[in-house]
């Protein structure tokens, strides 16, 4: 029977030979924590990340078959690494063509999206969706894409979403694909938060519904070590994708990738193949209980995603961050929060203790008269381009004395890693406003 974890068994095999170690890492093998002798680098056997041919591409086939890719990457960096691997990918679509890369993407990109089309010289085009309530969502409809690639006098290359976001919105992601190959372009998701998604029986991951490129942090909703991340290539995008993913990795990542985190990605494997999803189903279930649950008490959630509870603090006369600080009292820590909502992220890790915890800490709290909640339609002019502003001579000021200045780089924190502004723009009033609402003081704009 062929082995379901190629690179766990090799690196067990080597752990139980005990080899006096005349290699990286400098630990030999000893225990600090306890994971060192699992711990290797590209000896011989251990196949090589970003040239593999050996155990890490078979696990690699592995997770393309599971996932029903066209072909599936390992990121040991997270979907950062993924994410700008994708933009150089699309960027190769606009050097066929023998033009400047041009990309569109919704305004709730990570900060990585803006930095890495900074560094490639990319050209956004900023897509808005409906009036936000968060900086961390940006609802686009398929309609409203037609409208804008309608309008553009040059096409872009590729269309950027982030599906589901901080929130957990999911997007169409079926009518974006096939609109934005109506006019030819590449659909790129940034699906970090959803690699658990391809597993229940409503099917919405990306690489089910039409996307060409997306990215998956496993480890944010799999069983997966921290940095653990694929990169999806879509069955029918353009096989140049493909071709090309795996020198695209290793142009952002590091040349000593973890073994550990590439064995955990490799036994998630092996779980899903033995039965784990349906785990994550019986767990999809019991959350879409507790919603319904929490909504008939009283409170309003946010979102779509089915292993994401996101409480719209307000709406039940609290701050997002108050709220979060009293389910930490009761031993429940949440993801994320601001002033207006409190994100928890729910993995089939979780037991039963676990969500009735999070349901005793809410249904405890009594419910006040609710808060006002602002929009964010910032709607800022560009003065630069990202480039230009990145690699501009910068200073860091106060907020309060940005106005008219030109932002530098994003200044935002990581969670949501989403912000207000991107480099090159200017700095507007309703930008102010919405740098001090989520407590950020400083930023670094264009001497």
């Amino acid at each position: 029977m062929k082995t379901k974890t190629p690179i766990c068994d090799f690196a067990k095999q080597y752990a139980e030979r005990k080899y006096a170690r005349f290699h990286m890492p400098g630990h030999k093998g000893r225990a600090l924590l306890g994971s060192e002798p699992y711990d290797i680098t590209e000896i011989t056997g251990a196949d090589s990340l970003y040239e593999a041919r050996g155990i890490i591409a078979e696990s690699e086939r592995n997770a393309a078959a599971l996932y029903g890719t066209g072909a599936t990457f390992y990121s040991a960096e997270g979907s950062s690494q993924c994410i700008r691997a994708m933009l150089y990918l699309s960027s190769l679509v606009a050097a066929n063509k023998g033009c400047k890369p041009l990309i569109a993407a919704t305004r709730n990109a990570h900060k990585v999206f803006a930095l890495t089309a900074a560094l490639l010289d990319m050209d956004v085009i900023w897509l808005n969706g409906d009036v936000r309530a968060s900086l961390c969502e940006c609802s686009l409809s398929p309609e409203r894409l037609d409208e804008a690639l309608a309008e553009l006098k040059r096409l872009p290359d590729a269309v950027f979403i982030t599906s589901p976001d901080y929130l957990g919105n999911i997007a169409d992601v079926k009518g974006l694909a096939e609109t934005a190959h109506r006019y030819g372009c590449l659909l790129i998701c940034d699906n970090a938060h959803g690699a658990y998604l391809k597993f229940l029986d409503d099917k919405c991951h990306p690489m089910d519904v039409g996307a060409d490129m997306c990215c998956d942090s496993a480890h944010k909703t799999l069983p997966c070590l921290t940095g653990g991340a694929y990169l999806h290539i879509g069955k029918n995008a353009p096989q140049r994708l493909k071709d090309n993913a795996a020198d695209a990795l290793a142009m952002f990542g590091s040349t000593s990738p973890s073994y550990l985190i590439l064995q955990s990605l490799d036994k998630v494997n092996g779980m899903l193949i033995d039965g784990y999803a349906a785990k994550i189903k019986q767990t999809a279930e019991r959350v879409k209980r507790l919603k319904n649950e929490l909504t008939e008490y009283g409170y309003t959630l946010v979102g779509s995603e089915p292993l994401k509870i996101t409480v719209n603090a307000k709406r039940y006369g609290y701050d997002g961050r108050e709220l979060a600080k009293i389910l930490a009292d009761g031993n429940v820590i949440a993801e994320y929060f601001d002033a207006d909502f409190t994100v928890l992220m729910v993995s089939a890790e979780n037991d039963e203790s676990d969500l009735n915890a999070l349901e005793r800490a809410l249904k405890d709290l009594p419910k006040k008269p609710p808060l006002k909640q602002p929009s964010f339609d910032v709607n800022p002019a560009c003065a630069m381009t990202m480039k230009q502003a990145l690699t501009a001579d910068a200073e860091t000021v106060d907020v309060t004395k940005a106005l008219g200045r030109v932002l530098a780089c994003p200044t935002v924190s990581c969670p949501p890693a989403v912000p207000v502004l991107y480099g090159g723009e200017l700095i507007n009033e309703q930008a102010v406003e919405t740098f001090l609402y989520y407590g950020i003081t400083e930023v670094k704009v264009v001497k």
